[in-house]
């Protein structure tokens, strides 16, 4: 029978990050833990090709969630490109839809997995990834990046996003041009969207007015049939503003609203989540919330070569933030009175 990371943490007394952290040789562990980590390894039988040897060219997997969005795309494009120049082989399998392709690369001997994600995956390699600000861990600015977080994740959350104050951000623009019943259309499964309807809840300017907020949210496919459905719902429960998730889903939605004889953004505003070539030429050119693509990729990167001791400088105690900011466009104005 397969011997588990759990396994060895608890026949070691340690927690499942300290073992992670032997494993990937990352982060000060004293010299009486990792010994007894390692001696109930021996004991238990426990051997993995994809423990951190000196080899010069070493696997990592640099993997976007199972349908990812642009920026997810993005910034795996970006790491991957970085870790290549610096002599390190890639694999680019998907994570989070289907485990196999991941499990395939591990045991191939990649040693470390990259992600853009929001999602603790649980992997028996370091799992270097992005985090909600607000997530298990994150009220704890004096927490160490990778620490144990109350999921019982061993992750190295390498950056974070304030999707509440992107969240916030989007709602000030609205309001501003006098939005009050604003919707949100998101993908009906998914961390990133699990996070953005609590961030919604929490920072819509109606939410405490005793209005039922459910009503103003929407989860669908992230398709485009889902975002044309959806637009139509929450314009029929009166909202004059909606944000969306995707791109799929924003295409979808204007569409819907020009099949209504609808337009944008007379009837209707639209603010998209995360920037792309093709949001520059929607019909109207489409108001975001940008993600600093840069900035999350320099983030991974650093954490990825400082965890295979490539480039040992530390992780910063706290890990980098990274807001949404509005990039605004003509898919938003006024209200109608």
């Amino acid at each position: 029978m397969k011997v588990t990371l759990e396994e060895v943490a608890a026949r070691a007394g340690v927690s499942l990050a300290t073992v992670s952290r032997v494993l990937g040789r990352r982060d000060a562990v004293a010299a009486a833990t990792r010994t007894k980590v390692l001696e109930a390894m021996n004991e238990l039988g426990y051997s993995r090709s994809t423990l951190l040897h000196d080899a010069p060219r070493r696997l990592v997997a640099v993997s976007a969630p199972g349908n990812p969005e642009h920026w997810q795309v993005q910034v795996c494009t970006r790491v991957a490109k970085a870790l290549q120049d610096h002599d390190l082989l890639v694999t680019r399998p998907l994570v989070e839809t289907d485990p196999e392709p991941l499990r395939v690369a591990i045991d191939a001997g990649a040693v470390a997995l990259v992600t853009p994600t929001l999602t603790s995956l649980h992997t028996e390699i370091p799992c270097i990834r992005v985090d909600e600000q607000s997530a298990s861990g994150g009220d704890n600015p004096g927490g160490e990046p990778g620490s144990e977080s109350e999921r019982g994740s061993a992750d190295i959350i390498a950056a974070r996003l304030d999707l509440g104050g992107g969240m916030t951000t989007a709602f000030e623009h609205l309001q501003a041009i006098g939005h009050r019943r604003i919707g949100l259309i998101c993908n009906d499964s998914g961390e990133l969207a699990v996070q953005l309807i609590r961030r919604f809840r929490a920072e819509h300017p109606a939410r405490n007015l005793g209005l039922d907020l459910e009503d103003w949210i929407a989860r669908v496919p992230k398709s485009f049939s889902g975002g044309s459905r959806a637009v139509l719902e929450l314009k029929d429960a009166t909202c004059t503003a909606v944000i969306v998730q995707s791109a799929l889903q924003l295409h979808g939605a204007l569409h819907g609203l020009r099949n209504r004889h609808l337009q944008v953004p007379r009837d209707m505003s639209v603010v998209g989540f995360g920037d792309s070539p093709t949001m520059k030429f929607t019909g109207p050119p489409a108001t975001v919330l940008g993600l600093d693509v840069e900035g999350l990729s320099n983030a991974l990167i650093a954490a990825t070569l400082n965890t295979l001791r490539i480039t040992p400088t530390g992780l910063p105690t706290v890990p980098p933030v990274f807001r949404p900011r509005l990039i605004a466009r003509t898919s938003t104005t006024a209200a109608r009175q």
